[in-house]
Formats: C-alpha cells, sequence, structure tokens
C-alpha cells in the first residue's frame, strides 16, 4: 500500500563529492535531525508593532518635557480638548514604552526559539522533547489551507507547528511523518 505525503518533498539534491555532481532523492538519505530556527517574518511585525509604540511613548514624552499640553485651566468640560492632550501626554509614555519594550523583547525571544526534531523525539531547544512513542495525534486538517500541524501527545499536551513561524517546515514535516506511529488525521 502506497503511502500518503502530507507535501510534496520529492526535491533533487546536488552533493558535490570530488568535483563531480551526484544526484540523490530523499529516499536515498534519511536525514538524521532537522532543525528548525525561527521565522522571521513574525518578529519583524513584532518590530514594527514594538517600534509604534516605543515611538509614540518618547514623542508624548517630549511633548510633556517641554510642557506644550499644559495642565487645563479646569477639569471641566469646557476644557475638555485641554485636558485630554494633557492627559495623553503626559500618561501615554508611561503605559506606550513598557509595553513597547515587552513586545520587542517577545521578538528577540522568539528569534531565538530552534526546534530540533531526532530520532529520540522532537522539541524546542531548552525544553524537554517530547519522544515519538508518545505521540497520540497529528492533525493535519490546516495543513494545506493554513500551514498548521498540531502534535498531540499523552496527557493532552500538543505542539503546534506552524510554517509561518518555522523555517525548513517541510523538512520537518516529512521527518514527522516518518518518525510518527500515528498516521496524520487530514479531516477529509
Amino acid at each position: 500500500m502506497a503511502s500518503r505525503r502530507l507535501y510534496n518533498t520529492e526535491r533533487i539534491l546536488n552533493v558535490n563529492t570530488e568535483g563531480s555532481t551526484m544526484t540523490e532523492t530523499p529516499e536515498n538519505i534519511a536525514p538524521t535531525s532537522v532543525t528548525c530556527p525561527a521565522a522571521k517574518d513574525p518578529a519583524v511585525r513584532t518590530f514594527i508593532m514594538a517600534a509604534m509604540l516605543i515611538g509614540i511613548g518618547i514623542w508624548c514624552w517630549m511633548d510633556a518635557a517641554t510642557g506644550k499640553y499644559p495642565p487645563p485651566e479646569a477639569w471641566d468640560i469646557d476644557h475638555i480638548n485641554d485636558a485630554a492632550g494633557h492627559a495623553f501626554n503626559h500618561w501615554t509614555p508611561w503605559v506606550a514604552l513598557p509595553i513597547g519594550a515587552f513586545i520587542a523583547l517577545r521578538g528577540f525571544l522568539a528569534l531565538k526559539r530552534v526546534l530540533t526534531a531526532d530520532a529520540e523525539g522532537m522539541g524546542y531547544a531548552g525544553k524537554d522533547k517530547l519522544p515519538w512513542d508518545k505521540i497520540t495525534a497529528l492533525d493535519a486538517s490546516r495543513l494545506k489551507s493554513k500551514g498548521i500541524l498540531t502534535v498531540r501527545y499523552e496527557g493532552g499536551e500538543k505542539l503546534v507547528l506552524d510554517s509561518w513561524k518555522l523555517r525548513n517546515f517541510r523538512e520537518l514535516v516529512g521527518f514527522v511523518e516518518a518518525h510518527s506511529p500515528i498516521a496524520p488525521n487530514t479531516g477529509t
């Protein structure tokens, strides 16, 4: 019975050995591990959001420091624009700067995440690897439309593999498919 592949991983690899070119297919060479560093696209969006928050925080802090928006004459409805300008420029830096710094930190940490899959199992660097024999389900229903493969483990744990957040995703899916004792559920 022919196995059904989640992704078409039949690409040709050119290996240069002593001046000659040897052509091999993935069936002839079995990778011993797959390393998936973090993709750059999610981090770029995170850094854009952080830059906007930090920028507005610095802008408001400068306006407040130069006295551009002094306190209103009275805190009533007749001076609502003055009160709003003063409050916005005096309190926004206290909110926007820490949130922007936190988001930037999350972006840097996300860039450092590396997922590794090998003969023992798979997991992120610095965390315990989830062994292959503990897999209870492979949910590939969102793989074609969204590029998401959900791996469920004993005890209700799950590991979501997202093509948008991981590089070498096709190789990872092929490796998971080859090492998983459970056939993927494509939802069809």
